[in-house]
């Protein structure tokens, strides 16, 4: 039997000191009171926000907010949460509009998806914010709304996913694809799961640094939202501030056929770049879309429309800008008087005199 190896004695003094550092260390861990800095160690209790253009903007606006109060029960004052939005966005009195996102690094962000979609045969656009964007509202945050950022370049992003939603949205409630063309492209629905289709949707990236801004919404009943009780002109608003995208921020869109040999998928990814540009324009992409958010424009468009100051009557304005419906009108489409049978955003339903129906483009109608 081995014989069981002698315990090692410490020595008097240093069991002694070592048990005061120990009971040292224990106190000021419990008697510091919170700095109402940021949830990090000790040792990062003192860091401060010097500038999110120089790391990560998505990492220090989920991670690092630093407008808590001593005691951790809030925001210091009524402006904390808007005070750290206009400094995430480098917006607010005095200040230089700066732009969040290594150029370098997005730069080659982009080579690689043109790329990408060059090797397997997709198709590749870009498009223009006409006015704000946002997404991602819903992701917790201490400011209540949360924001889409790409993780690995610090900056907004539009998830593929979330294209291909729009995109299905688009086709069957506005553009009439049959439900076999659905499927096909789309894949059948989500709940069966098998939601594969023949066209891949990818994230869409913005091409450069982007501007961001800062909005507010302010709802007025918000006991009648959450709590159930009746509205009324008593309750106080409670004005909401949240993170935007700047209008005149252009992305890159990419497409791919799920195989790229096949012909019959090349033509639905193309189908599908056609539908994903006439949903951009119409219905926008991501959140607050029915108050004007998410539309996407032409960059020749965008220009024209920032260099005379008023929004271009083309097919690459957001209907959102022009909310006249036109179903049941009299319009000129190829010199020849029509009645427009359906409004269907970028395209119209029209009846011609012979009474022949056919869809045409918006751009090509000239209402009487």
């Amino acid at each position: 039997m081995m014989a069981r190896p002698p315990q090692r004695q410490s020595h008097p003094g240093r069991r002694g000191q070592r048990d005061r550092s120990q009971s040292r260390s224990s106190e000021s861990h419990q008697n510091v009171p919170p700095s109402g800095k940021r949830p990090l160690y000790a040792a990062a209790a003192s860091a401060t926000l010097a500038s999110a253009t120089t790391g990560n903007a998505g990492l220090w606006y989920d991670k690092f907010c630093d407008r808590w109060k001593p005691d951790w029960t809030g925001f210091a004052g009524d402006s904390g949460k808007r005070d750290w939005i206009e400094q995430i966005a480098h917006i607010g009195a005095g200040k230089p509009q700066k732009k969040v996102g290594d150029s370098a690094l997005m730069t080659e962000a982009v080579k690689r998806l043109e790329d990408l979609v060059k090797a397997q045969a997709g198709c590749s656009f870009r498009r223009t914010t006409a006015w704000r964007f946002v997404t991602g509202l819903g992701r917790n945050h201490p400011v209540e709304n949360g924001f889409a950022w790409r993780h690995d370049l610090g900056t907004p992003y539009i998830a593929g996913s979330s294209l291909k939603g729009l995109v299905r949205a688009y086709a069957r409630n506005w553009a009439g694809l049959d439900g076999e063309t659905l499927k096909r492209i789309f894949g059948p629905k989500p709940e069966a799961g098998l939601a594969i289709g023949s066209v891949v949707f990818l994230d869409a990236l913005p091409i450069g640094p982007v501007a961001l801004d800062a909005d507010v919404m302010t709802p007025h009943y918000a006991p009648w939202y959450q709590d159930g009780k009746v509205p009324g002109d008593w309750h106080s608003p409670t004005p909401i501030p949240f993170l935007t995208v700047a209008p005149g921020q252009t992305f890159l869109f990419g497409l791919l056929p799920r195989n790229r040999s096949n012909r019959q998928y090349q033509e639905d990814c193309k189908q599908a770049a056609d539908l994903l540009k006439e949903a951009l324009e119409t219905l926008g992409a991501g959140a607050k879309t029915a108050v004007g958010y998410g539309q996407f424009v032409e960059e020749r468009a965008k220009e024209d429309e920032v260099r005379s100051g008023t929004p271009t009557k083309t097919a690459s304005t957001p209907r959102a800008r022009d909310p006249e419906n036109w179903s049941g009108r009299e319009a000129i489409v190829y010199s020849e008087v029509v009645r427009i049978v359906e409004d269907r955003g970028a395209r119209l339903l029209v009846r011609f005199p012979d009474g022949s129906e056919e869809q045409v483009e918006r751009k090509e109608a000239r209402l009487r």
